[in-house]
C-alpha cells in the first residue's frame, strides 16, 4: 500500500557521514578498495580502520577517529550488493549509476535515490505513487524490516494515494486491500494498524492475514471520513440511532462512553426521549448492551424497587403480573433472555422447582439439550443441581 525507501544507512555511508569521497577520489582507483562487501560474500561494506589509519596516522595526515559500524543496517530494504550484483549478471549497475548523479565527477557520492531503482526496474512513475505491487520488488513486510524502530516507521511518508477523501472507506482502502490480500499494505501495515479502527467483532481476513507487529500502531489510523463533515459530534446521533453496524466498522464502545456516560444530569444523555417506557423492549432484544453504562444491580434493580416491579412472592407478583401465568411459560423467556432474568433473580430462586437433588425437580432443559456436551465444556454447572451425582450417558 506504502512503498517507501528508507535508505538511513546508506545515506550514513555517503557524505552525510562527514567523509568527503571526492576529495579522496585520487587515492582510490575502486569503490571496492573500502567496499569490499559490495563485491564479496561476507566482507564488510565498511572500510577498516587499518585502512584509514594507513595514511591519517599522525604523521602523513592528522589522525582520525572512525569505528565502522557493527549493528544492522536500520531499513526495510530487501537489497544485498553481492546478490543483485549475480542476479543482474551483465546488466549489474556500476557503483556510480546509483550513488553519483549524471554528469557528476566520479566519486561526488551520494545516496541511492529511489528513481534510479525505478529506472532499471521499468517502474515509470513518482516513488510514492508506484504501483502497491511494486513495493515488494524493493521492500520487505513491516513484520520482517525488525531492524526498524518505532520512530523510523512514523516517519513513513503517505502516498498520495492516502490523501483522498474517499480512502478511509470501503471504497477506498477496503478495496485496495480486499484486491491483492496482504501484498500490498504489508510493507507499512500490521494488524495492530488495522485494530485502531476495526476493533471488536471478527476481524476481515485481510486483516487477519498481516502479521503483527505493535510498531505499526506508530502511524495514524484516526482520519476522518467524508461523511464527518463540520459539527458531526452534534449531527450524529440519527445516523448513530438508524443502525450501529456502520459505526462499529471504526468505533468501540468506549468511544461513545466518552461522552454518553451519563454523571448524574450533567452529561449529554444517549437515549431519545421517552425510551423509559420501551426500554424493557429494548433490552430484551439486545439493541444495545445495557451493562456497559448501567449495573444490573445497583442501577436496573433500585429503579424497580422504587416503581414496585419486584416478587413479592416469588414468581407470582408485582413485575411478571403484565402476563398471566407468566411463571408456567417463563421457561422459554429464560432460555432466550437469561440476562434479564438474572438482574432479579439468582440460582437459589430456580432451585426450589429446578434441581435434582430437592423440590420439584422440573427438568430445565429444553428440546434437544446436549448433556454429554455441556458436562465436557463446563461440569461444575452441572453440579448446582445434581450436585455430585451428575448422570453419565
Amino acid at each position: 500500500m506504502i512503498a517507501l525507501l528508507l535508505v538511513t544507512a546508506l545515506a550514513q555511508s555517503a557524505d552525510s557521514s562527514g567523509f568527503d569521497h571526492l576529495k579522496h577520489k585520487g587515492l582510490f582507483p575502486t569503490c571496492l578498495g573500502c567496499h569490499a562487501g559490495a563485491e564479496t560474500k561476507g566482507a564488510s561494506i565498511w572500510p577498516t580502520e587499518s585502512a584509514c589509519a594507513a595514511c591519517h596516522d599522525g604523521k602523513v595526515k592528522k589522525t582520525v577517529v572512525w569505528h565502522p559500524r557493527t549493528t544492522p543496517r536500520r531499513t526495510n530494504l530487501r537489497f544485498d550488493h553481492v546478490e543483485h550484483r549475480l542476479e543482474a549478471k551483465e546488466k549489474a549497475p556500476s557503483c556510480a549509476a546509483c550513488h553519483t548523479e549524471p554528469g557528476e565527477p566520479r566519486m561526488a557520492v551520494r545516496p541511492p535515490a529511489p528513481g534510479r531503482c525505478f529506472d532499471c526496474h521499468g517502474i515509470k512513475t513518482a516513488h510514492l505513487a508506484a504501483p502497491d505491487t511494486a513495493c515488494a520488488t524493493c521492500h520487505v513486510p513491516l513484520a520482517r524490516a525488525v531492524t526498524l524502530t518505532r520512530s523510523d516507521v512514523a516517519r513513513f511518508p503517505v502516498p498520495p494515494s492516502h490523501d483522498d477523501a474517499k480512502w478511509a472507506g470501503r471504497e477506498g482502502h477496503g478495496a485496495v486491500a480486499r484486491s491483492t490480500m496482504t501484498t500490498k499494505c504489508s510493507t507499512c501495515h500490521a494488524q495492530e494498524f488495522c485494530y485502531q479502527c476495526h476493533a471488536g467483532g471478527t476481524p476481515p481476513r485481510v486483516i487477519a492475514a498481516l502479521a503483527s507487529d505493535p510498531r505499526s500502531t506508530a502511524l495514524s489510523a484516526h482520519r476522518a471520513p467524508a461523511s464527518h463533515g463540520a459539527n458531526f459530534a452534534d449531527r450524529h446521533a440519527a445516523l448513530a440511532s438508524a443502525g450501529t453496524a456502520s459505526c462499529s466498522s471504526c468505533h468501540i464502545r468506549s468511544d461513545c462512553l466518552e461522552c454518553h456516560r451519563t454523571t448524574a444530569a450533567n452529561a449529554p444523555g444517549y437515549h431519545p426521549g421517552g425510551f423509559l417506557s420501551r426500554h424493557p423492549a429494548a433490552a430484551y432484544a439486545r439493541e444495545t448492551s445495557c451493562s456497559d453504562c448501567h449495573s444490573q444491580r445497583s442501577f436496573c434493580a433500585s429503579c424497580h424497587e422504587q416503581s414496585g416491579l419486584v416478587a413479592a412472592r416469588k414468581l407470582r407478583t408485582s413485575y411478571h403480573d403484565g402476563n398471566r401465568f407468566f411463571s408456567a411459560g417463563h421457561g422459554g423467556a429464560a432460555r432466550q433472555s437469561l440476562e434479564s432474568c438474572v438482574t432479579c433473580h439468582a440460582e437459589r430462586d430456580c432451585l426450589p422447582c429446578h434441581s435434582a437433588v430437592g423440590g420439584r425437580h422440573y427438568n430445565p432443559h429444553g428440546p434437544g439439550f446436549d448433556a454429554e456436551r455441556l458436562r465436557k465444556k463446563n461440569v461444575q454447572m452441572c453440579t448446582v443441581c445434581h450436585g455430585a451425582a451428575v448422570p453419565t450417558p
